[in-house]
C-alpha cells in the first residue's frame, strides 16, 4: 500500500473509532452533574491517547524494519516515522497514566469547565502547529530534492505523513471534545438553586 493512501484510511479508521462507541454515562434524573462532563471529556481522552499510542507503535515497528530493509530516501523516511513516533509514545503514556490519576467525584463545576475549555483550546493550538509540520516537510522534500540529499528528502516525506495525521487527529478529537464543553456551559442557562443543591430546568 501507498503511504499516500494511509492518511484517508487511517482518518476512516480514527472517526469510526470514536463514532461507533457507545456511551458510556447517562444522565440522571436532570440534576446538574459537572463531574458527568468531565468523565465523558477524561473518557474521549482516553481513547484517543490509544489510538496515538497505537499509531505510534505501528509507526516505531515498521519505521525500524523499513529502515533496515530500505534504500535512499525511503531510508530515512522510515527512520523519521520511527524517531517521531518514540516521541508521540511517550506523550501518550504520560497523558494516560495522568488520566488514570484523576479523581473525577472531586472536581468542581469550575474546575470541570476550566479543563473542558483548556483541551479545547490546546487541540487548536496543536492543529496550527501540525499545519507547521506538514509546511516543514514539504520545505525539506523540495530541497532534498535539489540538494539530490536523500536524507532531507526522507525526513520530508515523514514529516507531511506524520504532520498530516496530526492534524486529523486534533481537528477529530476537537469535534469530538468541543460538543461535550458547549453541553456543560448550556446547563448554566437553565440552572436553578434550590435547598438542597442545584437543578436543571427542561
Amino acid at each position: 500500500m501507498r503511504y499516500k493512501q494511509i492518511l484517508p484510511i487511517t482518518f476512516l479508521f480514527f472517526a469510526a473509532y470514536f463514532l461507533i462507541s457507545p456511551e458510556i454515562l447517562h444522565a440522571q434524573n436532570g440534576t446538574f452533574d459537572a463531574q458527568f462532563y468531565a468523565q465523558k471529556s477524561y473518557d474521549l481522552q482516553k481513547k484517543g491517547m490509544i489510538f496515538l499510542g497505537s499509531w505510534a507503535t505501528l509507526n516505531i515497528l515498521s519505521g525500524s524494519t523499513g529502515y533496515f530493509l530500505s534504500e535512499k530516501p525511503t531510508k530515512y523516511f522510515h527512520q523519521m516515522n520511527a524517531g517521531w513516533n518514540l516521541v508521540n509514545a511517550g506523550i501518550a503514556g504520560f497523558a494516560l497514566y495522568n488520566i488514570s490519576q484523576v479523581d473525577v467525584s472531586a472536581i468542581s463545576y469550575a474546575q470541570s469547565l476550566n479543563e473542558l475549555r483548556k483541551l479545547d483550546q490546546i487541540l487548536l493550538l496543536n492543529a496550527g502547529l501540525d499545519v507547521g509540520y506538514i509546511a516543514a516537510g514539504a520545505w525539506l522534500w523540495e530541497r532534498g530534492i535539489r540538494k539530490q540529499s536523500s536524507r532531507l528528502e526522507g525526513y520530508g516525506k515523514s514529516l507531511i505523513l506524520q504532520g498530516g495525521f496530526l492534524l486529523a487527529f486534533d481537528i477529530v478529537l476537537y469535534l469530538m471534545h468541543s460538543p461535550i464543553t458547549t453541553d456543560l456551559l448550556q446547563l448554566t442557562e437553565n440552572l436553578e438553586i434550590t435547598a438542597s443543591g442545584f437543578r436543571i430546568n427542561f
